[in-house]
């Protein structure tokens, strides 16, 4: 799987030094798709719909804002129920990535439109509830004034990943349906699944989390997408801590990109991208620590590499 363009890629970091500048900070970390996250049961039923739309919400750090979801039939019927307590209920086809799906009231609270398609397949409805949820968080912050409509729904992708729902927000961009005419894919987000992966392993670099905490709950083509873009951020390091220290330079594009390079090659700090596979990555490791010439070492840095190094294999030795 390839990484995004250079064009999606600055566009990834100059919105995200926005979006953290608006408070884009995730309320509960990395939020999985876990009975530690949703405790409450999903069965379809309409009490469960109400329920995910409110565990959201909590995740977010939004309780406190009234929403409503309506469920719109084939019929054209439409049951509302609020996220707090109410019942909703429908059926239907199709998947729906439009933001017109949120609307706000004169009194702040807002309405949340699915598609009783979306009820049926769990991860389509939770990427949509989040979605919707995420823009909510964007009208809120004020950041919706300073995207352009163009962006918005893109924009409301990223906010999601930021807010912590980077694993829901992967999955849902890649998702394998069987039908009449076989299995197919369909997206539930408007960036792409490698945009996503990216956009995934630029968060866990900005809160030190382990990739491999996101890695085990992506699907297939999320989890490649994802790992291809956490190799790339590893070797960006310099621009993530930017997006900290010198937001602006970020939004200016006032900085380069680097090229993505393999797990020893950064260790040793030599070489360019190089496609091995673990096992070959491996195998030059065990090359490395055997060589003579490490082991008559007592420069400090390769010390500290050599330690890295080890540290790495004790660590997937015991995974």
């Amino acid at each position: 799987m390839e990484l995004p363009g250079e064009t999606q890629i600055r566009w990834l970091f100059r919105s995200t030094a926005r979006l953290l500048a608006a408070g884009a900070e995730p309320v509960r970390g990395l939020v999985l798709p876990t009975g530690d996250y949703f405790p409450d049961a999903f069965d379809g039923t309409p009490k469960a719909v109400a329920a995910l739309c409110a565990r959201i919400q909590e995740h977010a750090g939004l309780s406190d804002i009234p929403t409503e979801v309506s469920i719109a039939a084939p019929d054209g019927t439409v049951q509302k129920a609020s996220c707090g307590s109410g019942a909703c209920g429908g059926g239907g086809e199709g998947f729906d990535t439009k933001l017109d799906r949120v609307r706000r009231h004169p009194d702040g609270s807002y309405a949340i439109g699915v598609g009783a398609g979306e009820v049926r397949n769990a991860t389509a409805l939770t990427t949509a509830l989040t979605r919707a949820i995420s823009l909510i968080f964007l009208v809120e912050s004020g950041a919706i004034e300073a995207t352009l409509p163009r962006d918005a729904e893109a924009t409301t992708d990223l906010a999601a990943t930021l807010l912590g729902f980077g694993v829901l927000m992967a999955n849902g961009s890649h998702i394998y349906m069987k039908g009449c005419s076989g299995v197919q894919v369909h997206s539930a987000t408007k960036m792409s699944v490698e945009e996503l992966g990216l956009a995934l392993a630029l968060f866990c670099a900005l809160h030190d989390i382990p990739d491999r905490v996101a890695e085990k709950h992506l699907e297939t083509s999320p989890r490649e997408a994802f790992d291809e873009g956490a190799v790339w951020i590893a070797s960006n390091r310099k621009l993530v801590k930017m997006l900290r220290a010198d937001p602006t330079a970020i939004e200016d594009d006032r900085y380069s990109l680097g090229e993505a390079r393999s797990w020893l090659a950064r260790a040793l700090g030599i070489g360019k991208k190089k496609q091995v596979t673990p096992e070959e990555e491996l195998a030059q490791i065990e090359k490395w620590v055997q060589s003579p010439k490490v082991k008559k070492a007592v420069d400090p840095a390769k010390a500290a590499r050599l330690a890295e190094i080890r540290a790495f294999m004790e660590e997937n030795a015991e995974s």
